[in-house]
Parts: C-alpha cells; structure tokens; sequence
C-alpha cells in the first residue's frame, strides 16, 4: 500500500527509508512515543474528557479540552515528521504544543481568562450562573501572547528556573520556525559552503536526538496539564498514565541527563 500516488513513489521510498532509520536508531523512544499517543487517543479518554465537559461548568475544562485535542493531533503529526527526518516542520508543530500548554496551564490558573478567551458563541453555552460569575469583562475571543502567558505562570521568585528553561526552548522552537534564523541551516546542512536545500530531508542522529527528546518532554507536559484540568474525571485513565510513565522512567532520566 502506497502513501501517496505513483507520481510521488521515490520521494515516498526516501521518507520510508528514513522512517527505518529513525525507529532503528531509537528503538525505546520511538516505542514510547507511540504508546503515549495511544493513550492520547484512547476512547475511554475521550468519553471522560467530553463527559466532563456536560457535567463540569468550570470554563477551563471547556477551554482546555479544546486545546488538549489540538495537542494530541499536533504531536501525532509532528511524530510523523520526526520518522521522515522533515525535523523543520516538526519544530514549527513543537512550538505550538508548548504554546498550548502553556495557555492551559494558565487557564487552571486564572479560569477568569479561560472564559475571555472563548468566542461570544460558545461563552453563551454555559449555565447562566456560570455567565454571570465569568463575563464581567465583557471580552471574548482574547489572545494571549506567549510573553504573557510565561509572564503570568511564573511570577514567583521560586519559579525562574523553570521559567527560564522554557524560555530557552521556546527560543529554540522560534529559531528553527524561521528559514532565515540558523535553524535552517543547520537542519539541512552545507557542503563546501553551497547549501543542500534542494534535497530530500535526511536522518541525522543530531537533530534526531533533539527532536526526540523535545517531543517526549512535551509529552509529558500535555499529559502533566491534562491530568491537572481534569483529575477527577479520569480516574481509570490515571492508572494507565502512571503504568506508562513508570515504565519509561529510564527513558526520561536519560534524556533529562543530557541537558
């Protein structure tokens, strides 16, 4: 079975050789990152999330089922792009799971800013005592720049170290999100100082490495924020989290000792 038309049959054998290479080269992570999708997508998940949304009013928990959805289908398909060594696109994806993360983060914080941030349309679903409690603003459809969103999370002295850190990786993200800052360049190489941009992506244990690592650390922040929004309407999925995550605890480690 071909994924794509006859048309595109050598670029498809490339992309496919390098998805051999890439699961042979990370054989655990890869495992991993495929049993934590599973778990992403799990039916049970999502009849707990969208049962929690009927009974429990609380903006956040709208909001943020929203954008757990948007996570799951973003590392799905940056999962995709990190077997076919297309590591640009994959970092443009990244940035995006980490920016709604980060805003899920901040609406269990602040649910008043949940609220603003959903349209008119759907702030008129809730109860009336929900609307009453939460629209004192008058705002809908608010954006929330990721300065802010930092800003706000980690006001506290005690938190810099994690703020900064994801500051760096977010910087990290932007860089290669952009064809004119270094991550071109470097994901695509030079020979003899003539880049090779007209070439199909190609593996490289290096940014293979970074990309791994990056998308098993989000990973575990969208399932880290998810449990957070919605702990105790999930109480079944809990324990299949906590069986994945003690099972790749070696993994996590290993990685974390690299930064």
């Amino acid at each position: 079975m071909m994924i794509f038309g006859q048309g595109l049959s050598q670029t498809e054998l490339k992309l496919l050789r390098n998805i051999k290479i890439t699961k042979a080269a990370f054989p655990e992570e890869t495992k991993a990152i495929e049993e934590g999708l599973a778990l992403m997508y799990s039916y049970s998940l999502t009849e707990d999330v969208n049962e929690a949304v009927r009974k429990d009013t609380r903006p956040q928990i709208y909001a943020n089922r929203n954008l757990f959805a948007r996570n799951r289908q973003l590392l799905l398909n940056g999962y995709f792009c990190m077997l076919c060594s297309n590591y640009g696109t994959q970092f443009v994806i990244l940035r995006t799971v980490l920016e709604n993360n980060d805003l899920m983060r901040l609406f269990n914080l602040k649910p008043q800013y949940a609220y603003e941030w959903l349209s008119a349309e759907k702030q008129e679903r809730f109860p009336t005592k929900t609307q009453s409690e939460y629209r004192k603003s008058d705002r809908h459809d608010r954006e929330f720049k990721d300065w802010f969103v930092r800003k706000e999370l980690f006001q506290q002295p005690e938190k810099g170290v994690v703020a900064e850190t994801l500051k760096k990786i977010y910087e990290e993200l932007c860089d290669y999100a952009h064809p004119n800052f270094r991550g071109w360049s470097e994901l695509m190489g030079l020979r003899k100082e003539e880049e090779i941009i007209m070439e199909m992506p190609a593996f490289t244990t290096d940014n293979a490495f970074i990309v791994v690592r990056l998308t098993l650390y989000l990973m575990q922040l969208s399932f880290k924020t998810l449990v957070e929004t919605f702990k105790s309407h999930i109480l079944d999925f809990l324990v299949q989290l906590e069986k994945w995550q003690h099972a790749n605890e070696a993994l996590t480690i290993k990685y974390l000792e690299k930064d």
